[in-house]
């Protein structure tokens, strides 16, 4: 089939719901699954956000002809400067040389992230260290009704958004280091969700890098469907607490809450069982406990966030653990989600030694942890949540304190998991049984996207299902647990 576009050519590519993006035409990996409906496709790099994606070529333009029509938009979109600035640097090249230079593969960008990474402060693959690319978000539509109890405002979504929880210094677009950090909208805007498009979400491929391992972020885009709203009025200021903060546990989780802590300006004391994982934060600018006695002892507030209910008591009660370094008006906040009377557990043991206890299990996986964007459901001491104010403001968007009665929080958090976990079964029976009589899944998936049933886990796991995409966000295990 003829076609208007070859490897290398610059290009601006037009997702549905976003504006027309600077990228250039790829070889395309062969992990990415071309989306079978789709004719005369185009593999597409984006700048800026080094974000991939399968583009119809009804939706592709070439640089040089559509450049003034694309650039000049009077409200930019978050790295769309950036974006600009490195595909022109691109086009001026291939001006110079008189060729076509290929864009390395995605193993030699992740490996080149990599090294670059390595010159700079390094961290969890934030501004600090690992490179880190970006889901594209949605360019909103109108207000659908009770969604969200607090909704962020935005610029114009784009392939690339940036940044991290800003100082009132920061301005414009963040260097190109600072990947995977999202920066925050102004408090209370808009107590509405808004929809979007999401036909070709399931072609994109991500990647997130922490140290020398690869993660693929394709299998955690659940909070890079997080709705934005239109407009964001200005990049919210965390003003850190003068208290020191401990931290334990780097996994799916803590490794992202900690980052944006030590970003917003805490300081953090780490501890992690595998202590190979503190490196990375501690270049970040965190202090490394021995164990978590250590951590408790040297530290005004302690949080964990550990995979389950033996992690837990394993760091309580175990040798060295925390029970060991609790006294008097030391506080405790537990993060993790486990069974209630693991908590309740955990709540008497610090309180008998004259400790203060706070449970504040999160809703949100991986990606909302690291853009921030979590939901944080907390009881137990009142003056603690209190204390907890900008710990909590850096980690979430939004925090519920529901009563000083130690299980709450947990209670919610199981029942909300519970939900979830139907909602996911259900939408999969519907979804095998929707094939096997017959009717085209895409028709169905933008159906359900447009009805009463749309909602961001109803709309991103239809569109993974739809391309084949089945990495878990959140582990069965982990479900099952709950």
């Amino acid at each position: 089939m003829a076609t208007n576009f070859k490897i290398g050519n610059l290009v601006w590519a037009k997702m549905k719901g976003f504006q027309a993006w600077p990228g250039k035409v790829i070889e395309p990996k062969e992990n990415i699954k071309k989306p079978s409906n789709k004719k005369n496709c185009h593999f597409v790099y984006f700048f800026g956000s080094e974000n991939y994606a399968w583009i119809q070529e009804d939706n592709i333009y070439h640089y040089p002809e559509y450049k003034s029509k694309y650039e000049g938009n009077t409200r930019l979109p978050r790295g769309f400067k950036e974006a600009l600035e490195k595909i022109e640097a691109e086009h001026q090249h291939q001006l110079t040389t008189g060729s076509l230079e290929d864009l390395p593969t995605i193993d030699e960008e992740v490996a080149l992230m990599q090294s670059n990474d390595a010159k700079g402060v390094g961290s969890d693959g934030d501004a600090t260290s690992g490179s880190a690319t970006k889901k594209a978000t949605k360019k909103t539509k109108e207000p659908k009704e009770g969604k969200e109890s607090q909704s962020k405002k935005g610029k114009t979504p784009s392939p690339g958004r940036k940044g991290g929880i800003k100082r009132p210094s920061d301005s414009g677009t963040p260097s190109s280091s600072k990947k995977f950090f999202m920066s925050k909208g102004g408090k209370d805007a808009d107590n509405s969700s808004k929809g979007g498009d999401d036909s070709m979400r399931g072609s994109y491929h991500f990647t997130n890098t922490l140290g020398s391992g690869e993660i693929s972020v394709a299998t955690k885009l659940e909070g890079f469907d997080e709705v934005e709203s239109e407009e964001k009025v200005m990049d919210r200021t965390v003003i850190p607490t003068p208290l020191r903060i401990g931290f334990l546990g780097l996994g799916i989780m803590g490794q992202g809450m900690v980052m944006n802590l030590l970003r917003s300006g805490h300081e953090v004391t780490v501890w992690n069982r595998t202590a190979t994982k503190c490196r990375e934060f501690v270049k970040a600018g965190a202090l490394k406990g021995n164990n978590p006695a250590d951590v408790v002892q040297s530290c005004d507030i302690t949080f964990t966030c550990v995979a389950d209910s033996t992690a837990v008591r394993d760091i309580m009660f175990g040798n060295m653990g925390v029970l060991d370094g609790i006294s008097k008006g030391k506080c405790y906040v537990e993060m993790s989600t486990v069974d209630e009377e693991t908590v309740q557990d955990v709540a008497d043991a610090i309180m008998v030694r004259g400790g203060a206890f706070l449970e504040a299990p999160v809703c949100g996986s991986r990606v909302p942890a690291l853009e921030g964007q979590l939901l944080i459901l907390a009881s137990g001491d009142r003056k603690l949540f209190d204390d907890c104010y900008s710990c909590f403001e850096a980690m979430g968007k939004k925090s519920f304190y529901l009563g000083n009665e130690v299980g709450t929080a947990t209670r919610m958090k199981l029942i909300q998991n519970m939900i979830l976990g139907n909602m996911v079964a259900s939408l999969a029976e519907g979804m095998a049984l929707a094939e096997k009589v017959g009717i085209d899944l895409e028709d169905f998936s933008e159906v359900l996207s447009l009805g009463s049933l749309s909602c961001r886990t109803i709309n991103h796991k239809s569109q993974a299902i739809v391309n084949g995409r089945f990495d878990p966000h959140f582990p069965l295990q982990h479900q099952q647990k709950d």
